[in-house]
């Protein structure tokens, strides 16, 4: 994997306030490179990087998203 790639996800992941255990993040890792690849290789409508991980909401406490 890329050091740019694990970068990106270093980065996105602490925009959202992940905290992963080491298993999970092995495994997010893989999966978001595997993403990532298969934008680059079918393409989009938008750019990938337009869309920001700071768009997440996180539910309140009644688990209402607003």
């Amino acid at each position: 994997m890329s050091n740019t790639i694990e970068q990106a996800f270093a980065a996105e992941t602490e925009l959202l306030g992940l905290n992963l255990l080491a298993e999970q993040q092995a495994t997010l890792l893989t999966a978001y490179a595997a993403l990532r690849e298969m934008v680059r290789l079918v393409g989009c409508d938008y750019p990938f990087a337009a869309e920001p991980a700071h768009v997440f909401v996180p539910p309140t406490a009644g688990g209402d998203r607003r």
